[in-house]
């Protein structure tokens, strides 16, 4: 599922798994295996409900730490952070419910790669079932 395995990124970069390193770590895992999108929040909110402790900051510097590591990516829409797994593939967000849909397409691929780009994030907006 992912292009890297999390912990061993971390950990060859030398940086400590500590256990609130490892609780997101295993939380976005979860989510992203699921092919969720999860956001800022609905990752606070689970790590929180496991640690109580934990403060928001510390969740988004490991997020942040993910992130600039190649672990995920995230995209931003209507003021939220979404996180993703990093594989080539276009993310569809519909503008009626703001649902995020995973869609993989071969020729869209290929025209980015054909421009000398390779694809970490696509994001398109749109209507679900066309309806606006």
């Amino acid at each position: 599922m992912f292009n890297v395995e999390p912990l061993s990124v971390l950990k060859e970069k030398g940086y400590r798994l500590t256990p609130q390193r490892l609780e997101v770590v295993k939380i976005v895992l979860e989510k992203l295996d699921k092919r969720e999108h999860p956001t800022f929040n609905d990752i606070l909110a689970e790590v929180k409900a496991r640690m109580p402790s934990i403060s928001a900051s510390t969740v988004y510097n490991i997020l942040k730490l993910l992130e600039d590591n190649g672990v995920v990516v995230s995209f931003e829409h209507n003021g939220r952070t979404y996180y993703d797994r990093i594989e080539p593939h276009i993310n569809v967000i519909c503008l009626n419910d703001g649902k995020v849909i995973d869609i993989q397409s071969e020729e869209v691929l290929k025209a980015f790669e054909n421009e000398g780009i390779k694809p970490v994030a696509i994001v398109v907006k749109g209507y679900c079932g066309g309806k606006a």
